[in-house]
């Protein structure tokens, strides 16, 4: 937990003002893990002052664990039961905290006792969609001390960069800067991606709608089904051409997969696939994964640019969303129009990058223009 004893209202009044903008008489759920009571507690607390109804689900750890052990038939009590779906069908909004906390046990368990869990965040977030709720995911779920071990990164410090990237933002600014890089994506027909370290690739363009983070759910964004932002925010992805990206992309950003901590990756790329890659460290991560994932995985499917200014370099789960990155992914892209149904992703993220659009500058050394 982070030791500003003033975080947590903070939080609540970011996750229930900017970005989903509660009214009085509306109906909140709050679903949370012990290691996020207190953001969860605030949340409870600012829905009350707003003049909102909540309703907190907790999640308890130990709980959770021992069910292992004494029901290990996971499937039949795992997801989203009968009452909690109800409950989201007649709500307005959703803060939801990820959990367990111990998320490398969790991954280390048998492929029999995992499986059951896999699917867990993503029902949370299909139910948003199917009952229109407006929701927000707040990744401080993610930085519990047992992740940020296994990320080798501070799990105070970690917190506390997540929540200035939630509570420091202009929220008006973001969504402007999003804006911008969204109609020049949307409307050009070539990327090209440029830095001092090495890193050239160009990606073609289809047309296709970006999908905007900007850390709020508004009229537009249900209109267009977009029912769930995550917090902090502040990326822009669109889904390139399968075929139509050429070059070399080189990392100065880590990469936080699920096997492990990733630095200095690079890639090259030939008409859109990824024909060589090296790492100066935890390649292993990556090749794990990389080696059994299915039919598509060597696919450059993702361009993504960040647009939050609050966040400093090389954030774990937000490393994606710091002003001016690029992140360029390999895998499945169905999600944001694509055509790549592999359900693998694997991701670079070049910081202080220059990004052209059909000539026009995005950005210059990782300045947004």
């Amino acid at each position: 937990m982070p030791g500003d004893e003033a975080s947590p209202p903070a939080v609540a009044r970011a996750l229930l003002g900017s970005a989903l903008a509660v009214r009085r008489g509306e109906h909140v759920v709050v679903y949370s893990w012990n290691h996020t009571l207190a953001w969860a507690s605030a949340c409870v607390a600012e829905a009350r002052r707003i003049g909102a109804s909540p309703f907190l689900l907790l999640e308890d750890e130990p709980a959770f664990w021992r069910s292992l052990d004494l029901a290990p038939s996971a499937a039949r009590w795992s997801g989203l039961s009968g009452p909690v779906r109800a409950a989201l069908a007649r709500s307005d909004a959703l803060v939801y905290f990820p959990g367990p906390a111990d998320r490398p046990r969790l991954h280390a368990l048998p492929p029999h006792l995992l499986s059951p869990f896999l699917g867990d965040e993503d029902a949370w977030l299909r139910q948003t969609r199917t009952a229109r709720v407006r929701g927000v995911r707040c990744l401080l779920g993610y930085a519990s001390d047992a992740q940020a071990e296994r990320w080798g990164v501070p799990g105070a410090m970690w917190r506390s960069q997540l929540i200035r990237g939630i509570t420091d933002v202009d929220y008006g600014a973001l969504g402007r800067a999003a804006a911008r890089s969204a109609r020049l994506l949307r409307r050009g027909r070539e990327l090209r991606v440029t830095a001092a370290n090495g890193t050239d690739l160009r990606l073609r363009l289809r047309g296709r709608n970006p999908w905007v983070d900007d850390g709020r759910v508004d009229a537009e964004d249900r209109r267009r089904g977009r029912t769930l932002t995550s917090a902090p925010s502040g990326t822009v992805v669109v889904a390139v051409d399968e075929r139509g990206s050429e070059g070399t992309v080189i990392a100065n950003r880590p990469s936080f997969l699920s096997g492990g901590r990733a630095e200095g990756g690079e890639w090259e790329v030939e008409a859109g696939r990824l024909r060589n890659y090296w790492y100066t460290e935890g390649g292993d991560a990556f090749e794990a994964e990389f080696a059994t994932a299915p039919r598509g995985r060597e696919t450059l499917s993702l361009f993504a640019i960040g647009v939050n200014p609050s966040l400093p370099p090389g954030v774990p789960q937000a490393e994606d969303q710091e002003e001016g990155t690029v992140t360029i992914a390999i895998g499945g892209n169905t999600l944001y129009g694509g055509r790549n149904r592999c359900r693998y992703l694997s991701w670079l993220t070049v910081g202080e990058a220059t990004v052209a659009v059909d000539g026009a500058p995005l950005s210059d050394r990782g300045k947004l223009l």
